[in-house]
């Protein structure tokens, strides 16, 4: 498991009078199959991770808070990603 490095920024937009969304952008390096944990957020509604050296775009699945890498071949790849959750 791999805790989400670096958040990069944080925003918090009401959507109701009892319920708040959160933005997060974030880094971290991964291996194929390894876990991210974004432990500023409970539940990620919808993320989306690249990698940092060309942009090109880091498959994964989610539970809860947790990204799993499932990207072919990566190895302690540097990778940014954003994340929207509660």
């Amino acid at each position: 498991m791999v805790e989400a490095d670096k958040t990069l920024g944080h925003i918090q937009q009401a959507q109701a009078t009892t319920f708040k969304r959160k933005y997060l952008n974030f880094e971290s390096f991964a291996t194929t199959n390894e876990t991210i944990t974004v432990s500023s957020l409970a539940t990620i509604d919808n993320a989306y991770l690249a990698k940092a050296s060309d942009g090109s775009a880091v498959t994964f699945t989610k539970a809860g808070n947790v990204l799993t890498v499932t990207s072919a071949g990566l190895t302690d790849e540097h990778i940014v990603g954003f994340a929207v959750g509660t």
